[in-house]
């Protein structure tokens, strides 16, 4: 989309919550507005104007690529570090044992983290022929994940990444390339380049989405599985979403379904 149509009489703020819902089909969270309505003003600053300034050019098609990447950026969670979900982890792992050849997605991946945590664990449990895919909304997020460069972690060993300095890792080729990486907004109507996994995972992205649009989003997903496969969430993210023809697995920390496996 190349312009945004807006009132006249809009407040500049509430207009851009407008512009983001038109331009990328992404409906900020109340609870959220505050620190979205902060960080928007401090990159108008960075851009030496002010946020109804940048609103100006945004109507005016006059922001470029990079100006809506970052504006993107700053509207959705990157919120992310290795290891943050340890049971998800397990629970994957265990999931994975019982797979010739197991399949993952990564629905929200931000910059990476994620993704690779679960091929680490996956290669201290033995196994060596999965295939992750990792999906982001951000541009600038999927760049970071592909480079494969971060902070040490003491959890990811020189099985996995290699030192470049004394403060930061690289992970190997060989595991880059276990790994892919796509930017993707899940409510555009494009299909995610990667079919039938056995388990999707999304962790503290859809709290950022109205519950309508949440549970919207929750049926893409289970769509997606294979006969059997399993869809792993927060646990707070699937309050009274149905979950049709999913069965419905206990656990103390996570939210997790199943999709029978005679569907």
């Amino acid at each position: 989309m190349d312009s945004v149509e807006l009132t006249g009489d809009e407040h500049p703020f509430t207009s851009w919550l407008s512009i983001i819902e038109s331009r990328f089909s992404i409906q900020i969270d109340a609870l959220l507005h505050a620190a979205l309505h902060s960080a928007l003003q401090n990159y108008a600053t960075t851009l030496g104007c002010s946020l109804a300034d940048l609103e100006v050019k945004a109507k005016e098609s006059r922001l470029q690529p990079d100006h809506w990447s970052m504006i993107l950026h700053l509207a959705t969670n990157h919120e992310t570090r290795f290891y943050r979900s340890p049971a998800a982890l397990r629970l994957i792992v265990d999931i994975a044992k019982n797979l010739k050849s197991p399949r993952i997605l990564s629905v929200g991946c931000s910059t990476g983290e994620e993704p690779y945590s679960i091929a680490v664990e996956l290669l201290n449990s033995g196994s060596c022929s999965f295939r992750i895919h990792a999906t982001d909304i951000s541009p600038l997020c999927i760049e970071t994940a592909k480079a494969g460069l971060y902070p040490k972690h003491k959890a990811v060993t020189q099985i996995a990444a290699a030192s470049v300095d004394p403060h930061h890792m690289r992970f190997h080729a060989w595991v880059r390339e276990m790994i892919t990486f796509e930017q993707h907004n899940i409510l555009l109507d494009r299909p995610i380049e990667f079919a039938r996994p056995n388990i999707v995972l999304t962790q503290n992205m859809l709290i950022y989405y109205r519950p309508e649009t949440r549970f919207g989003i929750l049926d893409r997903l289970a769509n997606l599985l294979e006969q059997g496969g399993y869809l792993i969430t927060g646990p707070a993210e699937t309050l009274s979403w149905p979950g049709r023809g999913l069965i419905r697995h206990l656990h103390p920390n996570l939210t997790v379904f199943q999709r029978s496996a005679d569907v």
